[in-house]
């Protein structure tokens, strides 16, 4: 199964035009610092582990902090079958405001 790529940048957009899910794949503690608005947290870890429950009707836009961890996952999620968008950049791209926990 192959995934799609785009710009940290575009993140957004893209969950409104995809009506997609947002998934931080950082850990748990990274995520409750700061986040992307409307993003869930689903570390890259559960997700090796199949600790995974995501509908599978929806696209599911990963990121990360620097692109790497997010493009793992977004291998593991295609092979599953998941519809997926991985993006580019990571959080240290990303020029729009976070949520904090």
């Amino acid at each position: 199964m192959k995934f799609q790529n785009t710009s940290i940048r575009n993140i957004l957009n893209d969950a409104l035009n995809y009506n997609g899910i947002i998934v931080d794949v950082r850990d748990r503690d990274d995520f409750a610092a700061s986040h992307i608005p409307m993003a869930i947290n689903l570390p890259l870890d559960d997700i090796q582990q199949e600790k995974v429950s995501l509908p599978k009707g929806k696209i599911v836009i990963l990121y990360c902090e620097n692109g790497g961890k997010s493009a793992m996952a977004a291998r593991i999620l295609a092979e599953k079958g998941y519809r997926v968008i991985n993006t580019i950049g990571g959080l240290k791209e990303y020029k729009g405001a976070l949520t904090k926990r």
